[in-house]
């Protein structure tokens, strides 16, 4: 009997948006998602672990344990969703599981290529009930079945990861709102419609020394001055235009840095748009 390919979830759709919103896919955070790999591999004492995300085209392997795994030689690599046993597990918010899958009625007619002997996929469920992707956990050398609590243990670390990922989606829609509401403000107040100009006025508000050709134009519009020292310096209006943008003080103090890591700071900012 020929293996059947799982069928798309029903909001298969707005599922890998979800996912596309994440912004993990091939992001390189093996270190934060090689944890809870970690984790599921010591609860349950299965010798491989993926952490794997399923975009609207393919899957992406976020992390895995052993890293010199059969399955896997580099992380976030990407892989073919088409004839994927994990693909099942997208389609139900309990785990699968197949201790053995010569027996288990979705993966017994697997070609199994990789002589996986056990295998478990637990869902990754966001907070909007989306199934993001999933964490898979194998055996290679003997079947192994794994007593209900520490399924139940596992399915709470994946939850946690879960949250975790929400948090960061959450974290980068907020950060690209604060963005373009500050761009939208600059550009309303000065007319200035320049990126270089919104990057200046940006250095300025970090307390950054920048070329006089470059704060001539804030100085014409009243938002920049010259100290006796020759320094230049956010005035009054300066002060409003910068609280009116969301750019406190207190945030651009702890983020006040210098040279070429500003710029790379503000094209952070600016790649955080890219949604």
């Amino acid at each position: 009997m020929n293996f059947v390919s799982a069928p798309l979830p029903l909001n298969e759709e707005r599922r890998a948006q979800a996912v596309a919103r994440t912004g993990l896919m091939d992001s390189n955070q093996a270190e934060l998602f090689n944890v809870y790999c970690e984790i599921a591999k010591d609860i349950t004492g299965y010798e491989t672990v993926l952490f794997q995300l399923f975009g609207a085209e393919d899957r992406c392997i976020m992390a895995e344990i052993p890293q010199d795994s059969i399955e896997v030689q580099n992380n976030y690599s990407r892989r073919p969703k088409e004839g994927s046993v994990c693909a099942y597990v997208l389609l139900d918010s309990k785990p699968l599981l197949a201790f053995d899958i010569s027996k288990h009625e979705i993966t017994k007619s697997h070609p199994n290529d990789k002589k996986v002997k056990s295998y478990i996929g637990f869902p990754i469920i966001n907070k909007d009930n989306y199934a993001l992707g999933m964490v898979c956990l194998m055996t290679f050398s003997e079947i192994k079945y794994v007593e209900q609590d520490k399924i139940d243990l596992v399915e709470k670390l994946i939850k946690r990861a879960a949250h975790q990922i929400d948090i960061m989606s959450d974290q980068k829609q907020l950060t690209t709102d604060r963005v373009i509401r500050a761009i939208e403000v600059f550009n309303e107040e000065t007319s200035l419609n320049d990126i270089n100009d919104f990057k200046s006025f940006i250095h300025i508000c970090s307390g950054m020394i920048i070329p006089s050709n470059e704060t001539s134009k804030f100085i014409e519009l009243k938002l920049c001055q010259i100290n006796e020292d020759k320094s230049v310096e956010l005035s009054i209006n300066g002060i409003k235009l910068q609280d009116k943008m969301g750019l406190h003080t207190k945030v651009l103090n702890q983020l006040k840095v210098e040279g070429n890591k500003a710029d790379l700071m503000f094209e952070e900012m600016l790649n955080k748009l890219e949604v």
